[in-house]
């Protein structure tokens, strides 16, 4: 039963739909004026609030999880106090709110990755003026960001469908908003490909729910996780339907998360969808599918686990994951080395990346002998780092093509000469993405091999190390063409400041969690495993 003391546990989510109602709403003041400059006004008013708003959630969510903070026992009681202890006491909790919501500290820690990256991003899009109706888009950010946590922390799979979907529809809609004839292709082909994903989620999630009501006899918390769980292992592996529920779920989310072969649809609405949609796309929306996914395998399916390590019998999901991790980081990979577009790039990039992410799910289905948390804590490293990286690539990317109006590689030549702090930003991310120390990426990627070793998934360890090298090539490509091709004009390259605001927060960001990577591992180490909770 839902109790008023489970509001503070949700407060974030709630802030995020306030926070859209209000830049939908403040809009109607906006839209009398029909001059360029009210337009303008216009676009800048609903931008501006959704930083200034999202920049408050995220220092909010931040206290109310403790992890900077936590108010003592002992302290006086006054306003600020009072307000700080009401805000902690919706902080990380074991019991999900009504069933069908955690608040753990997985939820906790997507929360502030999600929030932080559309902070990021609105900041990318101060200077991308919509053609029309600028507060559905930035509520439509909002909205997806909303979907985000939810899904995080979404523990029933009515609430996992729904959460999906309230994430999944606002970025169809944005990725094609801005009306031109390849954003349009982009937001059909991305909804259409979204589409099939959540059929076949739902198809599996309607099999894993009729194994349990039929196995409880019609009792209506069939639907729930942990209920699922406790069924499967009575069942062990002998159940088709159960296994047949659990690929169809593993096929829906991959969809989402752009995994081979699950991953047609990425390069084309990557490079289609506007630049930082694009980067909100491939960082916050890859983040929250690894997030369902990793909850929904390792609470309702870690019975069905099996191994991926050669001795012992092939089998489970593990092996499933290892096999689309093997195919993602080959195929991401070698498909990127022809590519003369820098956003197909880095999609097929971010691909590669995924393969990645998935050993660290591998790890966590390890022989009992190695610690399961360090194979969490491996995973959420990575997704945390992935998000920053993504975000402050794909904005320098903004940044250029807002400046030359293309963004293929060779709209890169010269960049350093044009504008040096830029190409040395987006020079950052690149590195990190290749895994360059001191960077952060060089750490999660090294955390990653090390967990995968340790599990036994060593011929998986060696593919990612091989592709890794593989991928110096095109991102050498880059950093060629930004520092040693001669540039097309010697004319400077602006860049407005809320582009590069925000890629400077990523790159610091990335700066401290590469040189001081304890600050946020010690934090993830909460993180137990989920199962387990």
């Amino acid at each position: 039963m839902f109790q008023l003391t489970d509001i503070p546990r949700i407060l974030p989510e709630i802030l995020l739909l306030v926070l859209a109602l209000l830049v939908l709403g403040s809009d109607i003041f906006e839209r009398w004026g029909s001059s360029d400059a009210a337009r303008l006004e216009r676009v800048r008013a609903s931008a501006q609030l959704t930083a200034i708003g999202l920049g408050l959630i995220f220092v909010i969510a931040l206290i109310q999880s403790g992890y900077v903070y936590t108010l003592p026992d002992d302290a006086p009681a006054n306003f600020f106090t009072n307000i700080l202890r009401n805000l902690q006491a919706g902080g990380p909790g074991p019991q999900p709110i009504i069933g069908a919501f955690a608040t753990d500290d997985l939820t906790m820690i997507a929360r502030l990755t999600f929030i932080g990256a559309a902070f990021l991003t609105s900041l990318l899009c101060l200077d991308s003026h919509p053609n029309s109706n600028p507060a559905e888009f930035y509520a439509m950010i909002l909205f997806s960001t909303m979907g985000m946590c939810l899904m995080a922390g979404a523990t029933e799979l009515v609430m996992i469908f729904l959460a999906v979907e309230m994430t999944s529809i606002p970025l169809y809609i944005l990725a094609g908003y801005f009306g031109e004839a390849r954003s349009s292709e982009a937001g059909l082909k991305y909804f259409l490909f979204g589409a099939m994903s959540s059929a076949l989620m739902l198809y599996g999630m309607s099999l894993a729910y009729g194994f349990a009501a039929s196995a409880l006899a019609g009792n209506s918390v069939a639907n729930d996780l942990t209920q699922l769980s406790k069924i499967a292992e009575l069942s062990g592996q002998g159940s088709p339907l159960l296994t047949m529920s659990m690929v169809l779920i593993i096929a829906g989310v991959g969809y989402k998360v752009a995994v081979v072969p699950f991953h047609g649809w990425s390069p084309d609405v990557y490079q289609g969808a506007p630049t930082p949609i694009t980067a909100f796309i491939s960082a916050a929306s890859k983040a929250a599918g690894f997030i369902l996914l990793f909850r929904l395998l390792t609470v309702a399916f870690p019975s069905l686990a099996g191994s991926a390590v050669f001795g012992e019998s092939l089998g489970g999901w593990t092996s499933l994951l290892a096999l689309l991790a093997l195919l993602t980081l080959i195929v991401g990979n070698l498909a990127a080395l022809p590519q003369t577009n820098a956003k197909r790039l880095l999609a097929y990039s971010s691909i590669a990346q995924a393969g990645f992410i998935l050993l660290g799910l591998v790890a966590w289905a390890a022989p009992q002998q190695f610690d399961r948390d360090q194979g969490t804590s491996a995973l959420i490293y990575y997704l945390v780092v992935y998000t920053l990286t993504n975000i402050g690539a794909f904005g320098a990317l903004a940044a250029v093509s807002l400046a030359v109006g293309g963004d293929d590689v060779s709209d890169l030549n010269g960049l350093a000469r044009r504008n040096l702090p830029l190409a040395v930003l987006f020079a950052i991310c690149v590195l990190s993405l290749a895994g360059v120390p001191p960077l952060a990426g060089f750490f999660a990627k090294f955390y990653i091999f090390m967990v995968g070793w340790q599990s036994g998934a060593w011929w998986l360890v060696i593919i990612a190390l091989f592709t890794t090298v593989i991928s110096l090539y095109y991102y050498l490509r880059l950093l060629k063409a930004m520092f040693m091709e001669a540039p097309a004009t010697d004319e400077p390259l602006p860049a407005p400041a809320g582009i590069m605001s925000a890629i400077s927060i990523a790159v610091a960001a990335l700066l401290i969690l590469g040189l001081f990577p304890n600050l946020v591992l010690g934090i993830i180490s909460r993180v137990q495993a989920v199962a387990g909770l």
